[in-house]
């Protein structure tokens, strides 16, 4: 496969395709068939997408938990496509980050953090699609320098939905140390294009944190939470 990185960049988009064709991550010995190469090889690469952010692997194992958006297990959200194909992803954010992925029209199925409620809305042209009321918020737990402190229970416990302003009004009153954001869906629309626009293709770089830095202002995410 050439290099590290020209290896490293082959591994990372083929986990993001069979993710999209399959629903769920390959393991290391589909990698193996697939490309044609050793088990340490495969493994080695594995571990550099991990340390690079563009996956995250189940601790103490080369299983891919997260394919950033997709989710390799089971999650309260779930993107289903006009196709009929679905997927879980990873948190809340995630799931709204499949649109700007792929570029089409999405429906995000998911639940209220705090009654447990469905909630289901559908993104188009980067907008909610339809009238939404009330409309869903997404609900950021932990100040932006923590999220890759521990992404797993970052991704599983602090990125969430909420029906509404309200049930996080209500939510707020049993936990009153929360200190996260609430940020409007099409919001996070905005937030994700530059960080998953262009993850299918070849050569997709991770925004540097000088451009998410930039982003933030632009989207007026200001203050000490959104310090990175």
């Amino acid at each position: 496969m050439g290099s590290p990185e020209t290896a490293d960049e082959t591994v990372r988009l083929t986990v993001l395709q069979r993710c999209l064709r399959e629903g769920s991550p390959p393991p290391v010995e589909r990698l193996m068939d697939e490309l044609h190469r050793p088990r340490e090889e495969i493994e080695e690469s594995l571990e550099r997408l991990d340390a690079a952010r563009h996956l995250k692997l189940v601790p103490g194992t080369h299983r891919i938990l997260m394919a950033f958006p997709f989710s390799g297990i089971a999650t309260p959200h779930r993107v289903v496509l006009s196709d009929g194909r679905s997927y879980y992803a990873n948190c809340a954010w995630d799931a709204i980050a499949f649109h700007a992925m792929l570029r089409k029209p999405v429906r995000v199925e998911s639940y209220c953090h705090h009654c447990g409620h469905p909630l289901s809305f559908q993104l188009r042209n980067e907008r909610l699609d339809g009238t939404v009321s009330p409309a869903p918020i997404v609900y950021l737990g932990l100040p932006a320098a923590e999220w890759w402190n521990d992404i797993i229970s970052t991704c599983a416990n602090t990125m969430l939905f909420f029906s509404s302003s309200e049930h996080l009004r209500q939510w707020r009153q049993g936990h009153p140390d929360a200190r996260g954001a609430e940020l409007e869906v099409e919001v996070v629309v905005r937030l994700s294009g530059p960080l998953y626009a262009g993850k299918l293709d070849r050569g997709y770089v991770r925004p540097t944190r000088d451009q998410l830095i930039r982003l933030f202002g632009e989207l007026k995410l200001t203050g000490d939470f959104w310090k990175i």
